[in-house]
């Protein structure tokens, strides 16, 4: 039985028996709802701002936050959350005609530039041995 069905047998009884009609499912929601609206309303404007929940909740963030730097100081990580990655290598352009015009002599026709790659060396953390790797060709 939902409550559209209880109300018609009470007003059925009501009626029967000469009584006043109960008040219809719904009416005093409306009034309940309305009540609790206004009692929090006037919760907010009493309430100290230190003790209202956006304010509790911001001092147990940086509490955490706080608590955190601080064990990162203590274990000697950085206090930045993002790790740092190197700068990806580079490579480097010689040019053999600037090799060759230093030796040359000024009266001689330069001969035309050409240019040779050379490989960046392997990224190996400080203090690690590189044995085991192949040389770099030359």
């Amino acid at each position: 039985m939902n409550a559209s069905q209880q109300h018609l047998l009470d007003a059925y009884r009501a009626a029967q028996r000469g009584e006043a009609a109960p008040v219809a499912p719904g009416v005093e929601t409306v009034r309940t709802v309305r009540e609790i609206r206004q009692w929090r309303r006037f919760q907010a404007v009493v309430t100290d701002p230190a003790d209202r929940l956006r304010a509790r909740v911001g001092r147990r963030v940086r509490g955490v936050v706080a608590r955190v730097v601080k064990r990162r100081a203590l274990l000697g990580a950085s206090p930045s959350p993002r790790p740092t990655h190197p700068a990806p290598p580079t490579t480097t352009v010689v040019s053999a005609s600037a090799s060759a015009s230093a030796s040359a002599s000024a009266s001689a026709p330069a001969p035309a530039p050409t240019s040779r790659r050379i490989a960046p060396a392997p990224a190996t953390a400080p203090g690690r041995p590189t044995a085991g790797r192949p040389p770099m060709p030359s």
